[in-house]
């Protein structure tokens, strides 16, 4: 399983592109136990949230620090115990991310005051396979983003002439699928634009390759000024 390793390279490769050293802050949506969070923490100065339904899963994300969690082995030596407080998430939060707004996340948390205005990154690691129509999740994360925020998804992926005329299916794994010309429609009705797109194998299934793809956005018009 690659997706969250994925999700960091590309999102290093953006901040390449853009001539930015690091992005000011980032959600990660639909976060579960925080294996984004490792390739996430290293290229975002400001804070990090996390936000998925399963609270069970938000437990294992909280306990994800620099040196320990999330995908880590367990290693102990001097230097990982003296780094091993500092945590990956600077917030985890219970919410539905087709209704959750800046003021949920933003509630009795004085320390993300500097997110008021949107993240500066959204990424969604495996998440959009448990949705089949993704529009009103997609419209909603624009309402979490600042202005020309970069947004980074992984879904699975089905060929157009195979897809249905809803651009999306579901799968006898229980998980869905979705056409590459939906999926950009979708994001540009919700006022993103595609910057970067490529296929990946983002698991293996009974020794079989899965069919998906990333998508790269940015929210509103593309500078002309800009490497993008």
């Amino acid at each position: 399983y690659r997706v969250p390793q994925f999700i960091g390279n590309v999102a290093h490769e953006l901040l390449k592109q853009s001539n930015r050293k690091s992005f000011k802050s980032a959600l990660d949506a639909g976060c579960g136990t925080g294996l984004a969070g490792r390739f996430l923490r290293p290229l975002v100065e400001g804070p990090i949230v996390g936000i998925d339904l399963s609270k069970k899963m938000l437990e294992l994300a909280a306990q994800c620090t620099i040196s320990k969690g999330c995908g880590l082995k367990e290693e102990s030596n001097e230097e990982t115990s003296e780094r091993s407080d500092q945590k990956l998430y600077d917030h985890l939060a219970s919410l539905d991310l087709e209704t959750t707004t800046l003021n949920d996340l933003m509630s009795g948390n004085d320390f993300l005051d500097e997110v008021r205005h949107g993240f500066d990154l959204i990424v969604a690691a495996d998440v959009l396979v448990y949705f089949g129509d993704i529009q009103k999740l997609l419209t909603n994360l624009s309402k979490l983003s600042s202005d020309t925020a970069f947004l980074i998804f992984s879904c699975e992926r089905i060929e157009e002439e195979n897809a249905p005329a809803s651009g999306w299916k579901l799968q006898i794994s229980g998980r869905y699928a979705h056409s590459k010309s939906y999926v950009v429609e979708a994001a540009k009705n919700a006022g993103y634009n595609l910057v970067g797109y490529e296929l990946i194998v983002p698991r293996m299934e009974k020794g079989e390759e899965v069919k998906g793809h990333m998508f790269q956005f940015v929210l509103g018009e593309i500078n002309s000024n800009d490497e993008l």
